[in-house]
């Protein structure tokens, strides 16, 4: 028998998985990595804990599926998107990865929306925020000497395809959705990369994310225990991947991805720009993958944080702990509104960023009412991305969860009452990522057939659970929901304001 690994290098861990010709999932392991921050708004890794974390994941799937390297018919990833990591013409690294969640290089961002104002999104495609361009320009304006000596500007899934295959390219659905890359023609944006002043040569050749990009190298088959020669397909940027792990194949089908941040994406066959969604390339031809991305929702990143300040480590102890505290909470969390905004923001207005918040604190306040209420800001903050959708003719009909936090029966059944919709919770879980990335490496080496309309795919693809909304909840979430965008609309702007008087 034939099996598929899938590897996905997120925020916070690795994890491999290995898969058989029927999609059952045979083994899987995790491993976390630190991210480093040498100075306020750095956020940096280092891709040898990334490497570290593959090799121990693929060697431990391996031993723990009883599966021999031979049999491995095909490879694949998932990764974080926006890093940004200068290697040298051999490959090797000029410093650590400037991640997602850097926010050194807001200067770099305010002169590309100064160069082109009203019309970024026309000639770029996007008008998203957080890029990994601003970064690369960033360490051109202050690290001139480590800029001169970059070879190429990799993205976290571009290592990946590097040290496994020993080719230096980038996917199209990893770089759909940024400035650079020109989604009409399929190649880089060569208007935009000149007028911010980088270097064209420096951007990684393009391909598609289903398309055999190399075979495992001699020296990564001795480092993870692969058999050298296994063929290698390029990947897919995590959200992307775990639509096609979710089955959302269809038009408007949706995906909420839950992990350190969440996403609501949804398959679309239209790739145009429009100034309220950021686009990017499917992994299924032809298609796109769109998402309203008006803040960055800190959903696992906000459990975390909590789980650090209530005792001091985030574990799946601690959030088993404070699963069974917010059950003990009712609806509402006794009058304590959560802002889940923790993390940076895809505005470029200081004065209509959003800021995490906890509201209607008092002496009585429970450990269980500060777990619940995260739970219930963050599907208030679905909700309002809903709404959103909803007025540019967009609507979603049901929401399939995936990530950390959709293990927990609570929040799913809380995410289905605020926002009214049924939850569909995918047998994959929070592997959907890794997973997604051995479907896709089946597609990639023909074992998966892609001219079957997907048939195959969604035979393979199964569903867990099912959260219908429950009526007794409606009334209640419907007063919170008020509020919370109440509040969301009269806090703009404070934080940001009190960060540049600290500055001053």
């Amino acid at each position: 028998m034939d099996y598929l690994l899938g590897i996905d290098v997120g925020t916070s861990n690795t994890k491999a998985v290995l898969i058989d010709e029927a999609g059952h999932i045979i083994a899987s392991a995790t491993q976390s990595h630190p991210t480093i921050a040498p100075a306020p708004g750095y956020q940096e890794q280092n891709p040898e804990d990334w490497w570290r974390g593959v090799c121990h994941t693929v060697r431990r799937s391996l031993e723990e599926g009883g599966v021999h390297p031979a049999q491995v018919a095909g490879i694949s990833f998932s990764a974080q998107g926006c890093a940004c990591q200068p290697v040298d013409v051999h490959g090797g690294l000029l410093g650590n990865a400037l991640i997602w969640t850097d926010t050194r290089a807001t200067m770099q961002q305010a002169h590309i929306r100064q160069l082109f104002g009203e019309d970024l999104g026309r000639i770029t495609g996007n008008n998203i925020y957080d890029q990994p361009e601003p970064r690369m320009m960033w360490i051109r304006d202050h690290e001139p000497e480590r800029y001169a000596r970059t070879h190429k500007f990799l993205t976290t899934l571009s290592y990946l395809i590097y040290r496994f295959a020993g080719t230096f390219a980038a996917t199209t659905s990893d770089w759909g959705f940024h400035l650079s890359f020109d989604r009409r023609r399929r190649s880089w944006n060569s208007e935009f990369v000149r007028a911010i002043g980088l270097d064209e040569e420096k951007f990684p050749a393009l391909c598609e994310s289903h398309e055999v990009v190399g075979r495992v190298t001699k020296l990564t088959a001795q480092d993870t225990g692969l058999l050298e020669g296994t063929p290698v397909v390029a990947g897919a940027q995590d959200s992307v991947v775990v639509a096609l792990a979710v089955g959302a194949l269809d038009v408007e089908q949706s995906v909420v991805m839950r992990g350190t941040t969440e996403l609501l994406c949804f398959s679309t066959a239209e790739g145009e720009y429009h100034p309220d969604l950021y686009t990017t390339c499917s992994v299924i031809p032809g298609m796109f993958v769109r998402y309203d991305m008006r803040e960055v929702v800190a959903s696992g990143g906000s459990y975390r944080w909590l789980a650090i300040m209530l005792f001091g480590k985030a574990s799946s102890a601690e959030f088993t702990q404070m699963n069974e505290l917010a059950a003990t909470s009712p609806a509402g969390s006794n009058g304590l509104l959560y802002l889940p905004y923790l993390l940076i923001s895809t505005n470029p207005d200081p004065d209509q960023r959003r800021a995490g918040c906890y509201f209607g604190l008092s002496v009585t306040t429970a450990r269980g009412d500060l777990c619940r209420a995260v739970m219930e800001g963050t599907a208030y903050a679905l909700r309002e991305t809903i709404a959103r959708l909803n007025q540019i003719g967009i609507t979603i009909q049901e929401l399939r969860l995936t990530g950390g936090p959709a293990e927990s029966a609570l929040w799913n059944q809380i995410t289905a009452d605020v926002t009214g919709l049924p939850v569909l919770v995918p047998e994959v879980g929070s592997a959907a990522a890794a997973y997604g990335a051995a479907l896709l490496a089946g597609v990639g080496c023909g074992l998966i057939p892609m001219d079957d309309n997907c048939a195959t795919l969604r035979r393979m693809i199964q569903l867990r659970q099912r959260y219908e909304p429950q009526p007794a909840h409606r009334a209640v979430y419907e007063r919170f929901y008020v509020e919370f965008c109440r509040l969301t609309t009269r806090t703009l702007g404070i934080a940001a304001r009190l960060r540049l008087q600290e500055t001053e």
